[in-house]
């Protein structure tokens, strides 16, 4: 697993540097012509460079814009926001959905993906706030930083960003983000709607954003913790019921002694699992290949060793729509108001969940 990651790393570093050679400031000067480690003609054009979001501190963000496949000139553009907070967007661009397909054993050449976003969506994947992935500034300062400032340096990037690219300004303009992008999209998206209000310039076309994954807010999100447990099935009926007793529906910060010793049993209980995806494998280098199942020696968590000796066979499976998570969870005031505000608007808000991940970061 190591091995693969420093591979992607080692082409990340050859490619940024290889890419930044051919940027300047202007569209025509931005273009990439090629990547090194894929053969023939990219899917579309590409694009990469800087744009000055403070000049005083000369901070920078770093973008690579890929086109649409199909119609760059109608099809919808997407801002794209990984979380951390300090994940580059590249996880995105690498991981997730851009547009080619990296090799599980990190070898080259890479191939087109025919499952990218890229096929019907311009996007631009930006690396922020400064100090993140490629982005930087000249004054150490603002690399301590909070997210209002992290949303007003966006809202900088795109105004001036689509004055390099004026040509996509009539398109559909979308923000997307997974993970803690759930408090930089509606933080960033109130910041557009609150500029276009003022009359900022150039005018975007914002249509809307989407959250995948998304953080909310500590409270929130630790208290979602132990429902969701129960409900895919990772726990028992009777600790359930023994912790919702105790801790009277508090499991984040809880101080009271008999919920926290509850609470501990629902942490050995989760110990192990891939909090991405509860249903896969987590990878522990060569570990991942030592699974032994059926033995009081297995490795695999005790949660997943039990399934089938309880009253419910196979819970994970039968139960994962049920009571995992519902489907209109009210999405409560934390660090991001902005969502009520936006809500109550016309922009299109579009919020996805994972149902097999226990946190998002």
């Amino acid at each position: 697993m190591f091995k693969i990651m420093n591979s992607i790393y080692l082409f990340l570093i050859i490619f940024v540097s290889f890419s930044i050679l051919l940027v300047q400031s202007a569209p025509e000067d931005a273009l990439v012509t090629n990547v090194p480690g894929f053969d023939g003609t990219l899917p579309s054009k590409h694009y990469a460079g800087y744009v000055t979001v403070d000049k005083n501190h000369g901070k920078k963000l770093y973008y690579y814009y890929v086109l649409s496949e199909r119609n760059p000139s109608q099809d919808p553009v997407v801002l794209w926001l990984n979380g951390g907070p300090g994940c580059s967007s590249f996880d995105g661009f690498v991981y997730e959905h851009g547009p080619f397909n990296f090799e599980k054993t990190g070898s080259l050449p890479i191939k087109a993906s025919s499952q990218s976003i890229c096929m019907v969506s311009n996007i631009i994947y930006v690396d922020s706030p400064a100090g993140v992935g490629m982005s930087y500034s000249g004054n150490e300062s603002d690399y301590t930083t909070m997210d209002t400032k992290t949303a007003l340096d966006l809202h900088k990037f795109l105004l001036e960003w689509f004055k390099l690219y004026p040509e996509y300004l009539s398109n559909p303009f979308f923000i997307a983000g997974e993970s803690y992008a759930g408090v930089y999209v509606p933080m960033l998206s109130y910041e557009v709607v609150k500029g276009l209000d003022a009359g900022d310039k150039p005018s975007l076309n914002f249509k809307g954003y989407m959250v995948g994954n998304g953080v909310a807010d500590d409270v929130f999100d630790g208290n979602a913790l132990v429902p969701f447990a129960h409900g895919m099935g990772l726990i028992s009926d009777e600790l359930y019921q023994e912790i919702t007793t105790e801790c009277n529906g508090n499991y984040h910060n809880s101080t009271n002694e008999n919920c926290e010793s509850k609470l501990q049993k629902v942490d050995q209980l989760l110990d192990g699992l891939n909090i991405y995806d509860i249903l896969e494998p987590c990878y522990h280098g060569d570990n991942s290949s030592k699974i032994r199942l059926g033995t009081s020696e297995s490795n695999l968590p005790e949660s997943f060793r039990r399934l089938g000796e309880t009253e419910r066979p196979l819970p994970v499976r039968t139960r994962m729509f049920g009571r995992a998570w519902p489907f209109r969870a009210p999405v409560k005031a934390g660090y991001i108001p902005s969502w009520h505000e936006l809500l109550n608007g016309a922009v299109v808000v579009l919020c996805t969940v994972k149902r097999v991940e226990i946190k998002v970061f």
